[in-house]
C-alpha cells in the first residue's frame, strides 16, 4: 500500500511539474529512492496525466534503460539531453509535449 501511495505521489508531481513546463528531476520518478527508475515508476509517472499509452511510456522506458532494464542516473541524464533538446519539437494536437 505505501508503494502505491509513492508511486502515485510521485505521478502526480511528475504531472504538475510537466503542466507547469518544468523539468521532471530523476530523484521525482525515482520514487523508492534506490537510486534507479523501474519500469513500474517511469511508466506511472509517464501515463500519470493520461496523455501518453502503457504501450508507449513501456517502449519510452526499454529504449531509455537499455538491456539492464532499469534507468540509472547516468541513463536519464543522457535521454534528458537526447529527447529533451527535442522537446520543443514534439508535441501533441493540444499542444502539449509528449516527452
Amino acid at each position: 500500500m505505501i508503494r502505491v501511495t509513492l508511486i502515485s505521489a510521485a505521478a502526480l508531481v511528475g504531472a504538475m511539474g510537466a503542466q507547469a513546463g518544468e523539468k521532471v528531476t530523476f530523484a521525482e520518478v525515482d520514487t523508492n529512492a534506490d537510486g534507479f527508475i523501474s519500469a513500474t515508476e517511469f511508466i506511472a509517472h509517464k501515463t500519470a496525466d493520461g496523455k501518453v499509452t502503457e504501450e508507449k511510456a513501456s517502449a519510452k522506458f526499454e529504449s531509455i534503460a537499455g538491456m539492464d532494464g532499469q534507468i540509472s542516473e547516468e541513463d536519464w541524464d543522457a535521454a534528458m539531453e537526447e529527447y529533451g533538446d527535442k522537446k520543443e519539437d514534439k508535441t501533441d494536437a493540444t499542444g502539449e509535449t509528449t516527452w
